[in-house]
């Protein structure tokens, strides 16, 4: 068998199932609408982390080039294309607050969308359109607006959607990208690849590695003439971070009760049904008849699992995003499985009154995700009004020291220390190896901001404190934090 008559065998989906676009373009608009509502509403979502990468843009975009602190040229981007695309973003609409929603909505939806083509491309418009509004409802997408999440899970669709219509020059570019968007993309590619030599019996052809290869050298090429690394230090951070036990022991990335509030509101039902359909809707694709596809994505996240797992990763929120994508594709396979078993079951019914019931079903999970997604977020009050204080309590020049950088610094506009290490060198090493102090001998700070009770995290400030040190800022009056400034410059 020749290598073309191998390829045709491989499950292909057709863009937009073979349908004129005139006719499902409008259905796939349509059913982003809930979506785009649910993003007005969190139009003032602020997450801690997302503010870091504003705050880098900002300084970019006001001439003090890409750089957390003004004149310190530390590379703590985690997401390469992301921030670029936030800055050209930036550049188009003045606000960038509204720039970094509006840019999580379209890659939000557009994920969906390829999502859809992937995984449900032989399946009904109706079908097609019920998956994109439970996914544009789901509470959990929202929760990661400005991060490069939504933007990670689009690539994933991409990579998945070109490898299966055999676009292998495109399939290049976009694994370029989203190594770009995350470095972990890179277990999806190497289970593409291995999937690709299994079937083929041959090794890519090279031209379709120079695309990928040009991309990700031009980045890091560009990191190493501008910050004098190769690689942005947020990996080697979060490694240390996960090393230091201050986040917790065992395996930490397992650790996601806290997502049943976040994600679920508490609503056990809601998260039980997810989880019933979906385990069906696995069960099902996994002894379907075109089952390659899933043992693929069974495979990444594994491997995905283990990276994180191994190295103990900090079990941040926006990280799980590939499970939960998944999930919502297998719940939607679970809900089509019992739509199909009922219509074999109850043949002596009316298809009419047989066939919409499970959809019902997906009605009510799109019930209870909205109902979620609909409560209004900001920025984190507290952080906020603690960054405004500062921003009028300070000297312009003051070095604040902190634990959660995003939100303090953005609305502070100081040079911030991050205790963690995430925008300074040497700290996230010194946590990691839990000397809690020595920061303080390398960034020495106007100001530090704590936690009251303070947190294990802000040990160094408290052995400072109390070896006399530092002393209470008395203006500061915030409930749950103290500000701690050098004694030197105390005034009673």
């Amino acid at each position: 068998m020749k290598c073309s008559e191998v390829e045709a065998t491989i499950r292909s989906p057709r863009l937009f199932a073979g349908e004129g676009i005139q006719r499902i373009l409008p259905v796939y608009l349509l059913s982003c609408l809930p979506l785009f509502y649910l993003a007005w509403i969190n139009r003032h979502y602020q997450l801690d982390d997302a503010l870091i990468y504003l705050r880098y843009v900002r300084n970019f975009l006001d001439g003090q080039g890409l750089v957390y602190n003004p004149g310190v040229y530390f590379n703590g981007l985690t997401s390469p294309l992301y921030s670029y695309l936030v800055i050209l973003a930036g550049w188009l609409i003045e606000n960038l607050q509204a720039a970094n929603i509006l840019l999580a909505a379209f890659f939000h939806a557009a994920a969906l969308i390829v999502f859809t083509e992937v995984f449900f491309e032989a399946r009904s418009l109706a079908t097609r359109g019920v998956f994109i509004i439970l996914g544009g409802t789901f509470p959990y997408f929202f929760l990661t607006y400005g991060m490069e999440t939504p933007l990670f899970l689009l690539m994933i669709g991409l990579c998945l959607y070109c490898y299966y219509q055999a676009w292998h020059f495109w399939l290049g570019v976009f694994a370029g990208l989203l190594i770009l968007t995350r470095t972990e993309g890179i277990f999806l590619i190497v289970v593409l690849l291995a999937d690709y030599m299994i079937r083929q019996r041959r090794l890519p052809d090279y031209r379709h590695l120079i695309a990928p290869v040009i991309l990700v050298a031009a980045n890091l090429a560009f990191n190493r003439w501008y910050y004098g690394a190769y690689l942005p230090a947020t990996g080697s951070a979060k490694i240390w971070q996960g090393q230091s036990g201050l986040w917790g022991e065992g395996w930490l990335f397992l650790q996601t009760g806290y997502l049943t509030d976040w994600v679920f509101a508490s609503n056990r039902l809601y998260m039980l049904t997810i989880l019933l359909l979906a385990t069906m809707g696995f069960v099902h694709a996994i002894f379907a008849k075109d089952r390659e596809l899933h043992w693929i994505v069974i495979i990444f996240l594994l491997l995905y699992s283990c990276f994180f797992i191994s190295l103990n990763i900090p079990n941040y929120h926006w990280y799980y995003a590939p499970y939960f994508m998944f999930t919502l594709v297998y719940c939607m396979e679970g809900i089509c499985a019992l739509a199909d078993k009922l219509g074999l079951t109850l043949q002596g019914m009316p298809l009419r009154l047989v066939r919409p019931a499970p959809f019902l079903l997906a009605v009510l999970l799109v019930y209870w995700g909205a109902g979620i997604s609909s409560a209004t977020r900001g920025a984190f009050t507290p952080y906020k009004n603690i960054g405004l204080w500062l921003s009028q309590h300070t000297p312009e020049n003051a070095k604040i020291a902190v634990v959660e950088i995003g939100t303090i610094g953005w609305y502070s506009n100081r040079y911030i220390i991050d205790i963690l290490g995430l925008v300074n060198p040497l700290n996230a090493r010194f946590i990691g190896e839990r000397k809690f102090l020595e920061w303080l001998n390398h960034y020495p700070p106007d100001y530090i901001l704590i936690h009251d009770p303070p947190w294990p995290h802000e040990a160094g400030a408290i052995t400072a404190w109390d070896t006399g040190r530092f002393v209470l800022d008395r203006r500061f009056t915030f409930a749950g934090y103290a500000l701690l400034r050098p004694v030197d410059d105390w005034k009673p």
